[in-house]
């Protein structure tokens, strides 16, 4: 069966007032998560989901490469790559929830109502 594959990064972000980057700097306004929704849709219509927290790793951020909050015009580009790779990840486990839906028990109405 085919599927259809979607990640949408969202604008909801989780900012730590205060954080320790990689380099063992502390910084201020780290944007440490952002919710990420990654959706698979089978032939059928059907949709399988999942919307979390996806928490950025900063270990290999430094100092020199931080870009302080209030000069943020979007996330930068390391965040947007880890936060695909997560997309990714998430393909197979949505496409096997669509796969087990097929064989599920279903609810039906009695037939004799």
């Amino acid at each position: 069966m085919a599927y259809t594959h979607e990640l949408t990064i969202t604008d909801r972000i989780r900012v730590a007032p205060s954080l320790k980057i990689g380099d063992d700097s502390t910084q201020e306004n780290v944007v440490e998560a952002v919710v990420c929704i990654a959706k698979c849709t089978n032939e059928a219509g059907e949709v399988a989901s999942t919307d979390p927290w996806v928490t950025i790793d900063l270990s290999e951020l430094t100092a020199g490469d931080f870009v302080a909050f209030d000069d943020l015009t979007g996330l930068p580009t390391r965040a947007k790559t880890q936060l695909e790779a997560w997309g990714e990840e998430q393909k197979s486990g949505l496409e096997a929830q669509l796969a087990a839906r097929a064989t599920a028990s279903k609810e039906q109405a009695a037939p004799w109502g």
